[in-house]
Parts: structure tokens; sequence; C-alpha cells
């Protein structure tokens, strides 16, 4: 099992990859914590951390992307079929929807680190002494959520384990060198079996993907499954409606009837629309079946 822990900010930044997109970094790391391919940690101040920014985040959110579709959609004003896919009311929902999904990763799918008067000591002498993560700045929070971690693996004896965060000025070397270790914290990494991934912002979580994708399910794959699914789903629904059994499909019947219930659903179809029916029904005997089994239906014609 692979163990990770992903920071606030890389939560945070996550919400608002590929809003309209089902195959996005968001979809995928939440695909592997909510099937258990994947352990996520949450120390307890990570989950205050998420409760304390997650509304105002979302408020800027949603309204920069209404902004930004509001411009897009503008050139195509009166034009329905362009305007009717770039929908605004469905920003809201989608935001909404995914801080739901973070929240019950961060609290039910999580594995809770627990604090302790012990860390609260030692992240307060790090804090005087300027250790990192408090070299640049105090950042005693940081070193809570840090020092919980390591504390819980260590605990656990886990051998697999990530951390990754934006924050490169707490826990990285330099802004030159960001994708490197701070010095300060090499050891306590290196004795929790702790490994550090950097998160770039732009674009945001691929570089954890290429580390977890090594070991993890592929997501193309379940991706792939869950549109064959659909489709036979709607195989199902093709059958029930229809007066007699489709036998014998083509090859590409799912694909290709698609096209057929297009052109008779519309009223006036050109002269290329209508060769093309043409063509499908003379080409296999489940095209003709299911044109004359649905001819009528569904207001087709």
């Amino acid at each position: 099992m692979t163990y990770i822990t992903l920071d606030t900010c890389v939560w945070l930044g996550l919400i608002k990859v590929d809003l309209h997109n089902e195959n996005s970094v968001f979809e995928e790391i939440c695909y592997w914590i909510e099937n258990k391919h994947l352990t996520h940690i949450t120390p307890e101040n990570i989950i205050r951390e998420w409760d304390r920014n997650k509304l105002d985040n979302s408020k800027s959110l949603k309204n920069k992307s209404k902004t930004y579709y509001s411009a897009l959609k503008k050139p195509f004003r009166g034009n329905h079929s362009v305007d009717s896919t770039l929908v605004e009311n469905d920003i809201d929902a989608i935001i909404d929807n995914r801080i739901n999904r973070i929240d019950k990763i961060l609290k039910n799918h999580s594995e809770e680190a627990k604090e302790s008067e012990e860390i609260y000591l030692e992240a307060a002498n790090r804090s005087i002494k300027c250790i990192a993560p408090n070299h640049d700045a105090d950042s005693f929070r940081d070193t809570i959520n840090i020092l919980t971690i390591i504390e819980h693996i260590k605990a656990k004896g886990y051998k697999d384990c990530i951390f990754s965060t934006i924050n490169y000025k707490d826990f990285s070397e330099s802004r030159q060198k960001k994708h490197n270790l701070h010095s300060d914290l090499i050891n306590d990494f290196k004795n929790a079996n702790l490994n550090y991934v950097y998160c770039e912002e732009e674009p945001i979580g691929h570089n954890i993907l290429n580390e977890l994708r090594k070991k993890l399910p592929d997501f193309q794959d379940f991706l792939r499954n869950e549109k064959k699914k659909e489709e036979e789903k709607q195989l199902a629904s093709k059958k029930t409606i229809s007066t007699s059994p489709i036998s014998n499909p083509d090859v590409d019947y799912l694909e290709n009837i698609k096209h057929i219930d297009l052109i008779l659903g519309k009223k006036n179809p050109t002269e290329w629309e209508e060769d093309m029916l043409k063509s499908l029904i003379n080409r296999h005997d489940s095209y003709k079946q299911y044109f004359f089994n649905n001819i009528g239906n569904n207001g087709l014609v």
C-alpha cells in the first residue's frame, strides 16, 4: 500500500482543475483514494486548515470562473449550439461537489493522524531555533502538520509514504530548488520512510501523478470500463423500447445508432444525412431492424 498526505494548499489548488472534465488530475486522485488503492493520511490540523479556508476559496473560485465563462461566451451570443455548451450555472454545483468530495476524503476516507503534547513541544522548539519549516518565517502549524504525519507513519510502520505540498518556502531547499527537501528535514523524512514531492502549480498535480501511476491502477482503464458500462446500459434501454430485440448487432452498432437517432430526430435532415442513414441501413441488418423498431418512438419522426 502507498500512503500520501496532500497539504491543504494542494487540495485547494485541485478544486479548480478542469471543472468540466472527468479525465482530470482531481478525478484521478479522488478515484485512487475513494476506491482504497491509495491511503490518505490527514493530520488533525490539516482538517482545521481545510475547514478554515474552503469556503472563502470556493467563493473566490466561483466568481472567477463565472467571469471567465461569461467572457468566453460573449463572441457566441445568439449561437445556441455553442452557447449551451458553456453553462455558467453548472459551475457552482461542480465546485460544491468537489468540496464535498474532499471533505469526505479528509474526514471519512483518510487515516487521521493525531497530535500530542510531545509534538507541540517539539514544534515550539523548532520554531524557537528556526529549524525548517521555520527557517524562513515562523511556521508553527506547518511544523505541527509534518511532525504529526511522521509520528503516525512511525507508529504504524509504513514504508511507502509521500508528502506533497505547493508550499516550497517552508519545505523546499530554496526557490531555485523547489523539488529538493530542505536539509533540516532530510533525516526526519528518511527515518519515517517519507518521500517529499513538491507539487508544481502549473500544471498542478502532474508530478504527483507521475509518482503514483507507476504503482496504482490505471485511471484510463477505469474510465474506459465506465464508458463501456454506460454503453451497455444504453443498449439495454434501446432494447427495452424496441418492439423486438436486436439480433447480432454490428461491431459499431452502439456508436452508429446515435447517428441514426440524431438524423431521425431532425425535421429537415440534409441530403448528406439522408444518404448516411441509407448507407447505415444497407450496411448491416441490425441498423435496418433498429430503424423499423424505433421509427415513430420517442419523437424520432
